[in-house]
């Protein structure tokens, strides 16, 4: 049936009669050098996503969703794969080398058993699930040497070289004194790991995974969580990049979570990271590029293409949106821009090129935005309170077009 609706779309497209098409609007704000370009509606409560070659694999509650995004303003919906249990909270930072795809379901009141599943993504339009066993996940996992092996945030180490059977092999938390408990784990380069923790420790696990060596340790030394990090170019940048995360209150306290960079420069000698500097969102209206609410403060972040000891990273912020934040030469942060439509509780931004960033929004799904390095060139501004045109964007509808994979975005054309 839903084969056929395509087809009868299509045709009714190129005999000239209009196509059933949503039309999602979207209000909001932005900064002058952002421009929102689309929105796929399609997994609304999704918590993470990851860009592998040229497609984007989606998680939510429901399911596996996989876009080929070789157009990123147009990405093709590809394949949902339903998970195997019932509707659940996505899992966050899902992770994939493009071949498999590893995601977890776990452990609370409604769900007393951790479920580690295991995919083929080999083929795109139709994954395979490989694995699945109980009692073996975490709130996050992460691929080790291509995915041969995981960490996970609690702690736990699994071989995953015959990825039908899953098998725990060790503890990267063994014998360390944690101040606040694990939340994520990045392999920097092939076996050198660090972990979103604190302290934050970089590990070796190249000769042997299932017992990695201590290499540095970061510690900041008031006990915040820490939530994610990133050590750009493959540990030869200068600064770490860390955030924190906290619930509720306001962003700007100087108690809430935090992005922040950290000295990377003499590690080797001093066997510590320190850190430089800190950012919080303002406590502000949207027009004004902020938030007078916020259920969380700071999530996931990545660095935009060209990043080299210095550059710009967008962050999602919850209610405060994308924040676009700009790392100087010294590891200095200042605001850059900032992208906060109606409804939004951004999750995560991923750069897909220099240009083109993606927004995974627990509220909106994915919001597609196109940077501009020089502020005014777009847009044309709007009224603010009390008549004042502050530098905000206007943000355009959009609409969606079935195809045979599903749905794809397609911008409507602005008037002139």
């Amino acid at each position: 049936m839903r084969r056929t609706l395509a087809l009868l779309a299509t045709a009714l497209s190129v005999v000239g009669l209009p196509a059933v098409r949503a039309t999602p609007v979207t209000p909001g704000f932005a900064s002058a050098n952002v421009e929102w370009l689309n929105n796929v509606p399609l997994h609304a409560d999704t918590a993470g996503a990851r860009i592998v070659g040229h497609y984007l694999y989606a998680s939510d509650s429901r399911q596996i969703t996989i876009y080929d995004i070789s157009n990123p303003e147009l990405p093709l919906l590809l394949s949902e794969t339903p998970l195997p249990e019932v509707p659940y909270f996505a899992q966050e930072d899902l992770e994939t080398n493009g071949k498999v795809l590893v995601i977890g379901q776990g452990r609370d009141t409604f769900n007393p058993t951790d479920t580690l599943w295991v995919f083929d993504v080999t083929d795109k339009m139709l994954p395979r699930l490989v694995s699945e066993t109980q009692g073996l996940s975490s709130h996050t996992i992460s691929c080790v040497l291509d995915c041969r092996y995981l960490y996970e945030s609690n702690g736990t180490i699994v071989d995953l070289r015959e990825p039908e059977t899953p098998k725990v092999v060790g503890d990267w938390r063994t014998g360390v004194k944690f101040l606040a408990s694990g939340h994520d784990v990045t392999e920097v380069s092939p076996g050198l790991v660090l972990t979103s923790s604190n302290p934050v420790l970089y590990l070796d696990a190249r000769r042997d995974p299932a017992h990695p060596k201590v290499l540095a340790t970061g510690t900041a030394k008031d006990g915040r969580f820490v939530h994610a990090n990133l050590w750009p170019n493959a540990g030869r940048d200068k600064f770490l990049l860390v955030g924190g995360e906290t619930a509720g209150g306001n962003c700007s306290d100087p108690d809430a979570g935090a992005f922040m960079t950290w000295d990377a420069s003499t590690w080797a000698r001093t066997k510590t990271f320190t850190k430089i500097d800190e950012y919080r969102a303002p406590d502000t209206l949207p027009n004004e590029g902020g938030s007078p609410v916020a259920t969380y403060c700071t999530h996931w972040f990545t660095t935009r293409p060209g990043y080299r000891n210095g550059g710009l990273v967008a962050e999602g912020w919850y209610e405060h949106g994308t924040r676009f934040l700009t790392v100087s030469p010294r590891g200095k942060i200042t605001e850059a821009g900032w992208f906060i439509p109606a409804g939004t509780t951004a999750s995560a931004a991923y750069w897909v090129n220099k240009d083109i960033l993606y927004v995974m929004d627990y509220q909106r799904g994915l919001d597609i935005l196109r940077w501009h390095d020089k502020p005014g060139a777009y847009p044309v501004h709007v009224p603010g309170p009390g008549g004042i045109a502050p530098t905000k964007a206007p943000l355009f509808p959009a609409t969606l077009r079935p195809t045979f994979g599903g749905f794809c975005a397609v911008p409507v054309r602005r008037a002139g």
